[in-house]
C-alpha cells in the first residue's frame, strides 16, 4: 500500500494557509466595509462572534482567536477533503 501521508500533510497545510489569507483579506473586506463605522455604533452578534472591537484597535474590528482557528479548520478539512478526491481519482 503507497502512502502519501507528504501529499495529505502538505494539502491541508497548503489549505489552511489559503483559506486563513482569503478570511483575513476578501472575507474581512467583504463583511466590513467600512472599519470606521463601528466607531460610534454597536456590532450585530454575528460580528461580535467573529470579530472584536475592543479600545487597542481603536474601534475597529478585527478578526478575534475563533475566527483563526475557524478559518484554519475549515482550510484544513478542504484540503483533505481535495487529497480524498485526488486519491479517489488515482485509483
Amino acid at each position: 500500500m503507497n502512502s502519501n501521508k507528504p501529499l495529505k500533510y502538505s494539502l491541508i497545510s497548503i489549505s489552511s494557509i489559503g483559506m486563513f489569507l482569503l478570511s483575513f483579506t476578501v472575507i474581512y473586506k467583504l463583511l466590513i466595509p467600512d472599519v470606521c463605522y463601528y466607531h460610534m455604533n454597536e456590532m450585530n452578534s454575528f460580528m461580535n462572534l467573529f470579530y472584536s472591537a475592543g479600545g487597542g484597535s481603536n474601534g475597529h474590528p478585527e478578526p478575534n482567536f475563533l475566527n483563526f482557528v475557524l478559518s484554519l479548520f475549515i482550510g484544513g478539512f478542504i484540503g483533505y477533503r481535495i487529497y480524498l478526491l485526488i486519491r479517489k481519482v488515482k485509483k
